[in-house]
């Protein structure tokens, strides 16, 4: 029952992957940063698919298991695929930033505006 150290390396580094996504967006759900019990339970959750996630990968890298090669690969791709969804899904769910042409336009037209507001209450008012 011996594994590759590559492998290893493998199942630690996509272990924290699973661990990491579980985290985040379990302490996203219970709460946020500031909630002192939805990082608890975000660990507590976050810890227990590390362990499962990495004996898993463990599991299925020993000689006597006979787990499908496309099996495996979902297993394996899993935690990277759903952290590359998470982070292009929180990407386009920011609004859009202004650059500084929209700003100067709209500052230009705040001040016509004013401008031509003021012309009309003067205009008025004789």
């Amino acid at each position: 029952m011996t594994i590759n150290p590559g492998m290893l390396i493998f199942c630690l580094l996509d272990s924290s992957i699973a661990f990491l996504l579980v985290f985040f967006v379990s302490r996203a759900k219970f709460g946020g940063e500031k909630s002192m019990l939805a990082r608890v339970i975000s660990a507590i959750l976050g810890t227990l698919v590390f362990i499962v996630h990495f004996g898993v990968l463990i599991w299925f890298n020993t000689e006597p298991v006979t787990i499908s090669a496309a099996g495996k690969a979902v297993v394996y791709a899993a935690p990277i695929v759903l952290s590359i969804l998470m982070i292009i899904l929180t990407l386009l769910s920011q609004p859009p930033k202004k650059t500084s042409e929209e700003e100067t336009e709209e500052s230009e037209n705040d001040t016509e505006e004013t401008a031509t507001a003021e012309t009309n209450e003067g205009t008025a008012a004789k």
